[in-house]
């Protein structure tokens, strides 16, 4: 059952979006005189509210929107935000793929990286998934594009890859978060210097998603 809630927020997104495109337009006399209406232009950005939440469903699916919460990408854009907050436009590929360079991080962040000063992250979507970790795992799936749905599926075979699955299926969050910790910095126990959520919060996240706990 859709929560009207949750309806309501992606409509006043919606309704701000159109707003400032119309800013834009007032001066663009190459938009066409059949340009969409402000109704359908609210009805599609609302349409891509919902297909940014995790349709698999099940513990699978609660899991992937758990993951989005301490990643910073559980709002309506989490499948388009970069690393830093920005968006990107296409699902053509791994936005670093089509040019995107990264973003530059600090000393403290390589470190905890492993890495030396001046490094750069390029990770990307609603899993912040860099680009050496698509290019492998793409290749391993057959994906060819970075859409939501292969997102979803580039970060369960992540898990898959840790043999975290199983944990997931069965509602084992403590197991499956402790395998998966370093694939996620964001995770509690990760351990690269970054704020790492706690177990409590994610427990409580996964249950609220529809997840189901052993």
């Amino acid at each position: 059952m859709i929560d009207k809630r949750l309806l309501l927020a992606a409509l006043l997104a919606a309704s701000a979006y159109v707003l400032l495109r119309g800013e834009s337009r007032d001066n663009d006399t190459s938009e066409s005189d059949n340009a969409p209406s402000i109704f359908d232009e609210i009805t599609n950005t609302a349409g891509d509210y919902w297909m940014n939440v995790p349709s698999n469903g099940g513990n699978r699916g609660a899991f992937l929107s758990m993951l989005r919460v301490p990643e910073g990408t559980s709002g309506p854009d989490g499948y388009r935000t970069l690393v830093g907050g920005a968006l990107f436009d296409s699902y053509a590929t791994h936005p670093a793929l089509a040019g995107w360079r990264g973003l530059p991080l600090s000393n403290a962040m390589c470190a905890g990286a492993g890495l030396g000063p001046g490094c750069v992250s390029t990770a990307a979507g609603a899993y912040q998934i860099t680009k050496p970790t698509y290019v492998r795992v793409a290749a391993k799936l057959g994906i060819t594009d970075f859409s939501p749905e292969s997102q979803d599926a580039i970060a369960l075979e992540l898990a898959n890859e840790k043999g975290a699955l199983s944990d997931i299926d069965a509602g084992n969050m403590d197991s499956a978060i402790a395998k998966v910790r370093r694939v996620w910095a964001s995770l509690p126990g990760a351990g690269y210097g970054q704020r790492e959520e706690s177990m409590a919060v994610l427990r409580d996240t996964f249950v609220q998603a529809g997840g189901v706990l052993a």
